[in-house]
């Protein structure tokens, strides 16, 4: 797939979600920007999602922040950190009704692509999908962060969120807003951590 150039119609999409009704109101928004409805698969199980990932290979997984035992950010960290896992590297688009400062910290640190808040418009659904497939960016693996580039503004923008913890609406459009920019890349040393590589 290379920049700008994609085909809706033949994205293979993982859907995770356990609400029934939000499940095929996102699937039903899919359909309706043209991805065939075969092509999307859906689970309400962290222990089936896991299934589907390590048999098959997709080109966006649609997550809950939500999914009982585990949420979206252990799921998202436990693909990216699992080497054999052939979709260690698909984006990631994860969902929340309840986006606040610490579920939307987890999300990004686990490698996450976008984080869209609930209830989700169509159109924002559409505008993140078609920008997380049409500017895909560089794959990132160090010590600390395996998943999507980050710039250095929005890494030093979620270091202080992480010192400061501030609360507030304030603080939630500078994380919304930082959620969809695409950084420059740079070079990164490769992992080096154990617990990222079990």
């Amino acid at each position: 797939m290379t920049a700008g150039k994609f085909n809706i119609g033949t994205q293979q999409i993982l859907l995770i979600e356990n609400n029934a009704m939000m499940r095929r109101l996102v699937r039903d928004m899919l359909v309706g920007f043209g991805v065939k409805l075969h092509h999307i698969v859906e689970t309400d199980r962290v222990s089936d999602a896991l299934l589907h990932v390590y048999t098959k290979k997709f080109d966006l997984i649609i997550t809950d922040f939500f999914l009982g035992d585990l949420d979206g950010g252990d799921l998202t960290r436990h693909i990216r950190g699992d080497e054999r896992c052939p979709n260690r590297k698909v984006p990631i688009l994860l969902i929340t009704g309840a986006p606040n400062h610490e579920k939307v910290l987890k999300a990004l640190e686990s490698g996450v692509n976008e984080v869209l808040a609930k209830p989700i418009a169509p159109s924002a659904l559409y505008y993140r999908v078609f920008a997380i497939l049409s500017k895909p960016r560089p794959f990132v693996i160090t010590s600390r962060y395996i998943g999507p580039s980050r710039s250095v503004q929005r890494l030093e923008g979620l270091a202080k969120l992480r010192q400061n913890r501030p609360t507030g609406e304030r603080q939630w459009r500078s994380v919304q807003q930082a959620a969809v920019k695409y950084p420059k890349t740079e070079k990164q040393q490769p992992a080096t951590d154990k617990l990222l590589m079990t």
